[in-house]
Order: structure tokens, then sequence, then C-alpha cells
């Protein structure tokens, strides 16, 4: 059973014996879902209060406090989805990554070799179109995209540093 490191959202680092798997739990669509739909209840809930209150017409504050109460269901489903997926153990996802510390290479998901662990440096980078940046394993071959960081779920923290020190052992 893999021991967890580290984790932020839905991106974890854990360890199992020699293997230090990267394993992302697929909370960030879910995540802006949850988002959008909180503000989008907030926002047309709290119009349609407002409007009922006012002197306007009863069916568009009605209307506004529809939107409102349906934005704020789906939020509460998104929600409970992703603290869901937490109950889910580890070792039934399928790992982005492994660094095999034992064979000293870095394998991706398929379990294909990538890299020597020795020629592997592991660091940030920044996404086009987000303001979270990605962790990247940076190979002879180029860089292997590990785990895209999301504003919505708590970006990456510091599972670059942890990476780091679980696979130099």
């Amino acid at each position: 059973m893999p021991r967890i490191l580290r984790e932020v959202g839905g991106l974890v680092i854990a360890e199992d014996g020699p293997l230090v798997l990267v394993i992302d739990r697929g909370n960030g669509p879910r995540a802006v879902l949850a988002f959008v739909a909180g503000v989008v209840a907030l926002v047309f809930g709290g119009f349609g209060a407002v409007s009922l209150a006012a002197i306007t017409p009863v069916w568009l504050g009605l209307a506004f406090l529809a939107v409102g109460v349906a934005s704020a269901a789906i939020t509460a489903v998104a929600v409970r989805h992703i603290r869901g997926t937490r109950a889910i153990p580890v070792s039934d996802y399928r790992p982005v990554a492994v660094f095999d510390r034992a064979a000293r290479v870095l394998r991706d998901g398929n379990g294909t070799v990538v890299a020597p662990l020795d020629a592997v440096t592991v660091g940030r980078r920044m996404q086009i179109g987000s303001s979270a940046p990605k962790l990247v394993a940076q190979t002879p071959a180029g860089s292997f995209v590990l785990l895209r960081g999301n504003p919505f779920t708590g970006g990456l923290g510091d599972l670059d540093s942890v990476l780091r020190a679980a696979t130099t052992i």
C-alpha cells in the first residue's frame, strides 16, 4: 500500500517501497466547475433574492433565484465528488510517472523507461493560459510533464521539493 508523502488538491506524491509515484486524482475540471457554479449561485441567487424584495416582476426574481439554486446544487455535487476521490485508495489510480529508485530510472504511466534517474531534474514551468505552474521532469530528451497545477485546487504547493527529496534517497 503506497504511503502518501504529500497531497495538494488531487495531486499526490506517494512512496511504495523503492517506487515514488506521481498521481493525479483528476479533480481539476471538477474544481473549476465547483468554483464557477458557486460564483454563479452567489450572483444569481443574491440578485434573485434582491429582485423579489424590490419592485420588479416576480417572475424575473424567481428566474434568477432558480438559476442560483440550481448552480448551488451543481456546486454541492461537484464538491461531494471531489471529496469522494480522497476516499479512493491511491493504489487504485494509475500513476502519471514512477521514479524507480532501485532501478534508478524514471518510467511513464505505461511503465516505459523515460530516462535514467541521474539525468532527471524536477522543476516547475509556467503553463500557457494558467496562473498555476506545471511540474516537469527535465530529461536529456526534453521535458516530461508530470502534473499540471490548477489554481482552483491549490496549485502545486511544495510537490516539487517533496519529489526532489524523495527521489534523491
